[in-house]
């Protein structure tokens, strides 16, 4: 999956693919239509209405397409404008406009009421943009580009609203407002994340720890908390006021493209290469208060790295395996945080450990160990 976002009523989510389509889910995740195809290249945005009756999706086929979210079917004649791949598109929170980013380093702004370009033209990133947002007040328009920009413009006069912010010397994937839209959260190539006061320009705090490019950010309703997905195939969580990291969940196999809370800020979506998964905010909370006194609870959340480390819900070191025991590891699922997870650690009769660890083998290669040494 490349984009998701769910529906301001709640009631459904949609996706889009590398695979041309455009699916359309509700909330206990069964499609309701079979997949909505018309673009004839990779999908790589969605966007859905603030009154959830119309999805547009762009893609690298140059056009925008809107849908009908209560029939999905097409709705009138893709938009066409752009002079490269779109990969970024938005609703403005009035439902007035609709603004498109592109290869071509430009942001289109729609009248969707018209489907024609709004009368100031195009707005210049001098830059191929990978992500664009409106404010929660409607008054300003964000863009992010691959030479590691935020640009900003005024709604009123489609001028630019400040210099624009430089983020980082690579790419911004992923640019979103606070809800009160006095702050702009960025996410690119630079492995890190980047709060801005809108007042100043200046940054706030950057989130970092993550191995691989931050690919979407967003904020929970309420603005408390932000959550970040990265290529590490990681969700982070993190306290919006002070920067604070909270909870890094394992369970996506693949890059993590994209990430939207639900209206009710109770859950949020995550969707990557493999799968689109749901998280339960309340218990990934109270994961988070747990693991700060209780080690136990960090191995709760921990993931087995592909070089044998088991890492922690903070990215820490907490344990290395041999080859031949990784196979064995039992990990508690992961897709949805369902609460507090006790670990246990067996060692069978026979079996070796601290200064005895090459004991763990026999003739240098089998391990000694029973079948499941570790179970989370």
């Amino acid at each position: 999956m490349t984009s998701v976002d769910v529906s301001h009523d709640g009631s459904y989510i949609v996706s889009s693919s590398f695979d041309k389509s455009v699916r359309i889910w509700d909330s206990y995740g069964t499609e309701r239509f079979p997949p909505l195809l018309g673009h004839q290249g990779r999908v790589f945005a969605v966007a859905i209405s603030p009154d959830s009756s119309q999805i547009a999706s762009v893609s690298e086929d140059q056009t925008i397409r809107l849908w009908d979210a209560r029939t999905g079917e097409p709705d009138g004649e893709p938009l066409r404008g752009h002079e490269g791949k779109v990969t970024a598109v938005t609703f403005s929170p009035d439902a007035q406009w609709l603004a498109s980013g592109s290869d071509d380093d430009t942001i289109c702004v729609w009248n969707v009421m018209t489907r024609l370009e709004v009368p100031f033209g195009r707005l210049d990133c001098q830059g191929v943009v990978r992500s664009v947002a409106f404010s929660f007040d409607g008054r300003l328009i964000a863009a992010g580009d691959i030479e590691g920009r935020v640009h900003l413009w005024s709604t009123g006069t489609f001028q630019q609203a400040r210099t624009p912010l430089q983020a980082n010397n690579s790419g911004v994937y992923s640019v979103v407002f606070s809800p009160d839209s006095r702050r702009v959260l960025s996410g690119g190539d630079d492995c890190a994340a980047r709060v801005w006061n809108m007042d100043s320009g200046i940054q706030v705090f950057s989130l970092e720890g993550y191995k691989g490019r931050v690919r979407a950010v967003t904020y929970s309703p309420d603005g408390r908390h932000i959550v970040s997905a990265s290529h590490d195939k990681t969700v982070r969580l993190w306290d919006a006021n002070t920067g604070a990291h909270l909870l890094t969940l394992y369970g996506h196999h693949s890059w993590v493209r994209s990430v939207v809370f639900r209206p009710d800020g109770r859950s949020f979506i995550s969707a990557g290469d493999d799968t689109i998964r749901t998280w339960n905010m309340e218990a990934a909370l109270r994961l988070s208060s747990e693991a700060e006194h209780d080690p136990l609870v960090r191995l709760g959340s921990a993931a087995l790295n592909e070089d044998g480390w088991l890492v922690g819900f903070s990215g820490e070191l907490l344990l290395w395996l041999p080859a031949d025991y990784r196979g064995h590891v039992q990990l508690p699922p992961c897709s949805m945080v369902v609460g507090r997870h006790r670990v246990k650690l067996t060692f069978d009769e026979g079996s070796h450990w601290g200064t005895d660890w090459t004991a763990c083998w026999r003739n240098g290669s089998h391990p000694t160990i029973g079948p499941s040494p570790l179970s989370l």
